[in-house]
């Protein structure tokens, strides 16, 4: 005898019956689901992280391949080197040029050749002021040296030319023609400076009745002097010396009174 089991809406047979048990798939428990999602979700950034590499790996395999250029390479190493021995080339010329100086300024000593008029030398003769307002005689004697302090070398002066004036107003000029001066030696040059009618101005008139009545009249000296001479007797040094001072007089007895008046540079070689 054939028994037939039928199903309804996907229940076994029986499964309203009294004592019998159905035996059906076995469920799926939620936290086993969940943790499989959870390694997908892990796996999928790799696995896209994986994809975009390959194809930038691919991308960089189809980019042509720069050459390197080892000509311009070169090049650019001889130019930094050419520049490294050039610099140091010039620094060792700095070097050598900066020492020979100090060998010869210690050891030789130059010194630039000068003119000064001492203050002993100096008289005023004559002076005759009339009220008009023009020096109708005035008579200066001076003397102007040349001098060398050089111990090795003589100097040369030419071309010099002193000019005396009373507050501006040119009285005099004093030349001289070229010279020559020995080492460590100096010539002196006596001048008698005159000059007569000389006009003067507003102001110069004053200038001159105000220093009358003091008992001082001042005077002023401007010159210069081209110079030739030589270190340790082989470089030759042309430049010129340049002379302005101020002489003041007592009168009416003509003294001059103490003061300093020479072209001597503060350093060595101007």
């Amino acid at each position: 005898m054939s028994s037939s089991w039928s199903t309804r809406g996907g229940e076994p047979p029986g499964g309203g019956g009294g004592g019998s048990h159905a035996h059906g798939p076995r469920p799926v428990h939620e936290p086993e689901r969940s943790h499989l999602d959870a390694r997908q979700t892990e796996e999928s950034p790799t696995r896209s992280g994986r994809a975009h590499d390959h194809d930038q790996l691919r991308v960089r395999e189809q980019q042509p391949r720069r050459t390197y250029n080892f000509r311009r390479r070169h090049r650019s190493d001889a130019l930094q080197w050419a520049t490294a021995v050039l610099c140091t080339v010039l620094a060792v010329v700095v070097l050598v040029g900066a020492v020979s100086i100090l060998v010869v300024v210690l050891l030789l000593q130059p010194r630039a050749p000068y003119v000064a008029v001492p203050a002993a030398t100096a008289r005023l003769d004559t002076l005759v002021y009339d009220q008009l307002g023009a020096l109708d005689d005035v008579q200066l004697s001076l003397r102007v040296e040349a001098r060398n302090g050089n111990a090795h070398s003589a100097a040369t002066f030419s071309r010099l030319e002193c000019r005396l004036a009373f507050d501006g107003a040119a009285l005099a000029v004093l030349r001289a023609d070229t010279f020559r001066v020995p080492a460590r030696g100096a010539l002196p040059l006596a001048y008698v400076a005159r000059a007569q009618g000389a006009p003067l101005g507003t102001a110069d008139s004053a200038a001159m009745e105000a220093a009358l009545r003091d008992g001082v009249v001042p005077f002023e000296v401007e010159g210069e002097a081209r110079t030739r001479w030589k270190v340790a007797g082989v470089v030759t040094i042309n430049q010129w010396t340049r002379l302005a001072c101020q002489m003041r007089f007592f009168w009416p007895n003509g003294t001059a009174l103490p003061f300093k008046c020479n072209s001597k540079s503060k350093f060595l070689f101007f």
